[in-house]
C-alpha cells in the first residue's frame, strides 16, 4: 500500500513539473491585424515627350475593405499605427471609378488612385488577397 501511494504521489509530481515547464500555446502570435498586413506604395511618373511634359501620382493600397458604399466611397485598411484606413472618393466630377460589383466589406483589394497632371483621378479596385499584399511590401522594401 506505501508503494502504490508512493508511486502516485510521485507521477503527480512529475506530471505537474512537465507541465510547469511545457511550453504556452498562444493562438493569436500569427493572428496580425489588417493594416498590419496591409500594404501602401506611392508612385510619382514624369514622362517627358517632344510634345510636353507628363506627371502622373500613383497610390497602390493593399488592404481590406472595412466599409464601401457603392459609387460614392471605399475605406481600406492602411499600414500605419496612428491612421489604420483609408478613405478613397469614387464619385465627382474629375473622378473616374471602376469597382467589381461583387466587392463587399471584408474583402481584400488592390485599390490604385491615380493623377494625371491634369488632376483627374482614376480609382481603380480589383480583388486581391493578404498574401499579395505581403509581397507587394516585400517588394517596394
Amino acid at each position: 500500500m506505501f508503494k502504490s501511494r508512493f508511486l502516485t504521489f510521485g507521477m503527480m509530481a512529475a506530471a505537474l513539473m512537465w507541465a510547469a515547464n511545457a511550453p504556452a500555446q498562444n493562438t493569436n502570435n500569427n493572428k496580425k491585424s489588417a493594416s498590419e498586413n496591409s500594404t501602401e506604395v506611392k508612385k510619382d511618373t514624369k514622362t517627358t515627350t517632344d510634345r510636353g511634359t507628363t506627371k502622373t501620382n500613383a497610390d497602390i493600397v493593399y488592404g481590406k475593405v472595412e466599409s464601401y458604399d457603392a459609387g460614392k466611397s471605399i475605406k481600406v485598411s492602411v499600414p500605419g499605427k496612428v491612421e489604420s484606413s483609408k478613405t478613397f472618393d469614387l464619385s465627382g466630377n474629375d473622378i473616374t471609378a471602376n469597382v467589381p460589383a461583387t466587392i463587399k466589406v471584408g474583402d481584400w483589394v488592390r485599390v490604385r488612385e491615380r493623377t494625371d497632371n491634369k488632376g483627374h483621378k482614376t480609382v481603380t479596385v480589383s480583388r486581391s488577397s493578404e498574401k499579395a499584399a505581403e509581397k507587394a511590401e516585400k517588394s517596394s522594401s
